[in-house]
């Protein structure tokens, strides 16, 4: 990405949705943001990129970074700014190994249970109590953990506070395997509490009372083996075998196997992990940084590595080949363990996030680019740039998970265009200010030279990068009116044609949405076509209002998208309309660049289902709430009585 016309660059989203907003909008088609609501601010994004609120705790800062493998590992980064030293690998907080569990012959009859050290010093120590507190679960009488027992009396001196019960948690449901929001008391019914001394150590909770008397009944009989030294060497027991307590060992033993789970949650909660390198003690993660070479000679180096560096896997892509050091940087969002966890693959060692008002002129559009970072010995942060054409950034792993949270004062934002896949975009509000967190993944972008590269099919690309980026519009900013009356704005588009990319535009008359992305026509090698995508979320209720949809799932049969190109373009694309969440979703992918023109409207001579004309509506209330419910056959919701 050129970083000094990179508002050029993007033109289509920049252009269109900020310079163009009062033509489109006067072909009132524009579903960006809905009417502006009576509570409406002044939105003042600052025009100069957002520090990290670690550095500068404001409304208006980066408050995290958060890296996901593609294993599902979840990387918390932290800010290092420009200059100084990245924090040394900690002593992880804890240390997870699996302990086996025996019965009375000393058999191994589960050799894969991962616990935390002190669950493990407890199940082992040979002075575990175990009891079943369910009947006091939900009571103000159920002891805290830490809480000592009177056997005189039977009670605990700490007891779990009455208003725990009530809080939100995270369900887990076995049967289904899924996670639900419910409140404790709704989710656990059973508890098994393990004492040592008297002393309460920690808890298990249960879904049943039931479950949780047949899960005490076997704590209370079986014996424990640590396998943390086992699981140093890798091994575990084999299941079915025999433990011997003179020589501590078992007769046989096999590859140990560690869950998922386990290794997912390692960095966020700071576990070493028995049997991986994590739960070596910690070096100095400092040494890496005071041997690398200077910003100059790393240049060097990549040069001399590109030279020989193989081909890229995807023609006219660029991907997989080494950094040199670009513009100055302020500092990156890194981890001390980058190359460990195999995050440097790609020549970079760590990411920018530039966050701030989409240029000078506005001031409630948000725009978000992510981009790798270059350090050298002397600690200076830089762009990680193309070798030999470093003013572009260099590619970001396409299978890492990228999660930026910016704090962005009173701004809720309304429709967000984006550059990459798999984008979500969630907004919670704290009180002082409000926070959105994008999440996707980068996606490869066909960047221009100049605006006459995007239409006709003989503009050559620059670059071909993977890149992160996010603009957001805010809905309730008092300086700007337009979108469809009625119209929710909360919308979601996402392309890689940034040449030319707009929002959808409503025709009023004819009942279509149309809206275009464009590209260069060749990837830079000037032979391979430059394949695009589009992606569009439109509210069920907007649907309702712009095409009649009394059921939204009617729009995956009622809904028709067209795609038609420049001479040169590809027609072959792939199309699909779903309806998911409340949510219509829109795909086209595969189509050829370099302008293809996108349309979706109601399929001539659709009708609804007979069955929903004959729908009724019933008036369902709880207390002082009512509601009403339309369907073919309504019925109200648990809780309320129909009226």
């Amino acid at each position: 990405m050129a970083p000094d016309n990179y508002l050029e660059e993007l033109g289509g989203i920049v252009k269109k949705i900020i310079s163009g907003l009062s033509a489109l909008t006067l072909l009132a088609g524009v579903v960006l943001a809905g009417a502006n609501s009576a509570s409406a601010d002044t939105i003042r994004l600052p025009k100069t990129a957002m520090p990290a609120c670690v550095a500068v705790n404001g409304i208006y800062c980066i408050e995290s970074v958060t890296l996901t493998t593609a294993s599902g590992q979840k990387i918390p980064l932290v800010w290092v700014p420009s200059g100084a030293e990245v924090p040394a690998k900690q002593t992880p907080s804890d240390f997870f190994a699996p302990v086996a569990r025996l019965d009375k012959n000393n058999k191994v009859i589960d050799n894969n249970w991962w616990l935390s050290q002190y669950q493990r010093d407890v199940l082992t120590s040979g002075k575990m109590v175990v009891q079943d507190l369910s009947p006091l679960l939900n009571t103000p009488n159920h002891p805290e953990q830490g809480a000592k027992y009177d056997p005189a009396t039977k009670k605990y001196d700490i007891n779990k506070p009455l208003d725990s019960y009530g809080y939100t948690i995270d369900c887990w449901d076995q049967t289904t395997r899924t996670n639900s929001k419910k409140i404790f008391s709704d989710c656990f019914k059973g508890s098994v509490a393990f004492l040592v001394d008297n002393q309460v150590k920690f808890f298990f909770f249960y879904p049943t009372a039931a479950e949780a008397a047949k899960q005490a009944a076997d704590f209370a009989t079986a014996k424990y083996v640590d396998l943390a030294t086992l699981s140093a060497l890798q091994q575990r027991p084999v299941w079915g075998t025999t433990y011997d307590p003179a020589t501590k060992t078992f007769k046989a033993t096999e590859g140990i196997i560690i869950p998922i789970w386990v290794t997912q949650n390692a960095l966020i909660n700071g576990w070493a992990v028995a049997g991986t390198p994590a739960a070596a003690p910690a070096g100095d993660a400092a040494a890496s940084t005071t041997t690398a070479p200077t910003t100059e000679s790393a240049t060097a180096e990549a040069k001399e590595l590109a030279a020989t560096a193989p081909l890229a896997p995807e023609p006219g892509v660029a991907v997989g080949t080494p950094t040199e050091a670009g513009r100055a940087l302020p500092g990156r969002w890194t981890h001390p363990d980058w190359q460990g966890l195999n995050l440097g693959s790609l020549g970079y060692d760590g990411i920018y996030v530039d966050a701030k008002a989409a240029n000078e002129f506005v001031s409630s559009i948000l725009m978000t680019d992510v981009v790798p970072t270059l350090t050298g010995a002397d600690k200076k942060t830089n762009l990680a740039g193309q070798v030999g054409n470093k003013a572009y950034a260099a590619s970001l792993d396409p299978d890492i998970t990228i999660s930026v949270k910016v704090r962005v004062g009173n701004m809720k934002t309304g429709v967000t265009v984006a550059v990459g896949t798999a984008i979500t975009v969630d907004q919670v509000s704290t009180g002082e200010y409000n926070a959105i967190t994008i999440t996707g993944n980068p996606v490869t972008v066909p960047l221009a030279s100049s605006v006459k590269d995007c239409s006709g099919e003989a503009g050559i690309s620059k670059a071909n990068v993977r890149q992160f980026q996010m603009i957001a519009l805010a809905q309730n900013d008092d300086q700007t009116g337009f979108g469809v009356e009625g119209t929710s704005g909360d919308m979601y588009v996402g392309s890689n044609g940034v040449c030319g990319l707009s929002t959808p535009v409503w025709n009023n008359e004819t009942k279509e949405f149309t809206w275009q992305a464009a590209a260069p026509h060749f990837a830079p090698d000037g032979v391979t076509q430059n394949k695009g995508f589009y992606k569009a979320v439109i509210p069920v209720n907007d649907a309702k209002l712009l095409w009649g949809l009394e059921n939204p799932n009617d729009a995956v049969t009622a809904l028709e998208v067209s795609v038609s190109t420049e001479a040169g373009g590809s027609t072959a694309a792939l199309k699909s309309v779903s309806v998911k969440n409340g949510k219509i979703i829109i795909d086209v992918s595969g189509f050829g660049y370099s302008r293809p023109k996108l349309k979706i409207a109601l399929k001539k001579g659709w009708k609804p289902a007979t069955a929903m004309l004959n729908k009724t509506t019933i008036t369902c209330v709880m207390g002082k709430t009512v509601k009403k419910i339309t369907a073919v056959k309504p019925t109200c919701p648990k809780g309320y009585t129909q009226k």
